[in-house]
């Protein structure tokens, strides 16, 4: 965690760390950064396959609920816009323990993508 905050320290504003709680240290298993991809121009699913295409694996996780179909059935159609941008802006980098160097590599690589 330490690691990747330290290095995605000079890609701010473009690419913002998870928020950390106040009065704990939980036992981080995803890092789930906040990229607005629109406002950059590019895709996520772009960024995913040039990473993928580095051997770096990501993934998007946290679907809104609402737009969920068991949701949308009992519901109908919500428009829930902080849910929406939080799912269209994050990104989830990998992370597990002996990353070590492995960082250093991701966010290199992260950073030639946004700055093309």
């Amino acid at each position: 965690m330490a690691r990747y905050d330290h290095l995605l320290k000079p890609l701010r504003p473009r690419v913002l760390p998870p928020v950390r709680p106040v009065g704990g240290e939980p036992g981080w298993h995803l890092y789930a950064v906040r990229i607005d991809f629109a406002a950059l121009g590019i895709a996520r699913a772009d960024v995913m396959r040039t990473l993928r295409g580095a051997g770096i694996g990501t993934q998007v996780h946290y679907v809104p609920v609402h737009s969920q179909p068991y949701y949308r059935r009992r519901y109908g159609d919500q428009t829930l816009p902080v849910a929406e941008s939080y799912y269209r802006e994050t990104l989830l980098l990998p992370l597990f323990p002996g990353m070590a160097q492995d960082v250093d590599r991701v966010v290199e690589i992260l950073s030639g993508i946004l700055d093309r």
